[in-house]
């Protein structure tokens, strides 16, 4: 644990790994300072497809500022740089990630780090995917499935919270129980650190290929 508190950005997904990662980030002792978010051309965060709105909304639940960079995926590294120093020069130490297993995440988030003079912490990292889960649901955090692929998980779950169930029936087709391979994606609306639930109002869906995505409206 640090002798002081260093202040840190939280790699944010607004999902569940990153959350469980900030949790235990403030356990830590480690000062929050930055929710950084890698969105595309129309604002939209890159993996689970949530819009600016949501984001603002979800950060102001949290009351921690929210960063959103425009990237894409061919300039991810570049974009991670930029944000990066800037954050250096205004005091932040190092990012918090929510990688679990996936060796060569973790390899690019050190390398990564490394180059942009601070520290990387990896506060999932080596627990066991049920563990993740199991200590998200206990301690009553609310994760909306707001993105899934059909041609792996019931279109049921999509629109649902995550909860033990799921988490079965992931396991017995062999799927990753915290969604590693893209499985499924989640939204935090609720739980330890948030000062009010977050509203989340949708109807229907759109897909991009094999994977479906809540469509939200405000």
């Amino acid at each position: 644990m640090p002798e002081f508190k260093e202040k840190v950005f939280i790699s944010w997904s607004a999902g569940k790994d990153c959350y469980l990662a900030l949790l235990k980030a403030c356990a830590a002792g480690l000062e929050p300072g930055a929710l950084v978010t890698f969105v595309s051309a129309e604002g939209h965060s890159m993996a689970h497809g949530l819009p600016r709105e949501i984001l603002r909304r979800q950060a102001r639940a949290l009351a921690l500022p929210s960063v959103r960079v425009p990237v894409t995926w061919q300039g991810y590294e570049k974009g991670f740089q930029q944000v990066a120093g800037r954050l250096r020069q205004k005091g932040f130490t190092g990012g918090v990630f929510g990688d679990i297993n996936l060796v060569a995440h973790r390899q690019w988030v050190e390398n990564a780090c490394s180059q942009a003079g601070l520290k990387s912490y990896l506060p999932l990292w080596g627990l066991t995917e049920e563990a993740v889960v199991a200590e998200l649901l206990q301690k009553k955090a609310r994760l909306l499935i707001v993105a899934l692929r059909a041609d792996l998980v019931q279109k049921k779950w999509l629109g649902r919270y995550l909860n033990a169930e799921f988490i079965q029936e992931l396991k017995a087709n062999g799927l990753s129980p915290c969604g590693e391979n893209g499985e499924y994606h989640t939204l935090v609306v609720d739980g330890p650190l948030f000062k009010q639930k977050l509203k989340v109002n949708f109807m229907g869906h759109r897909q991009e290929k094999n994977h479906l995505f809540l469509k939200y409206s405000f």
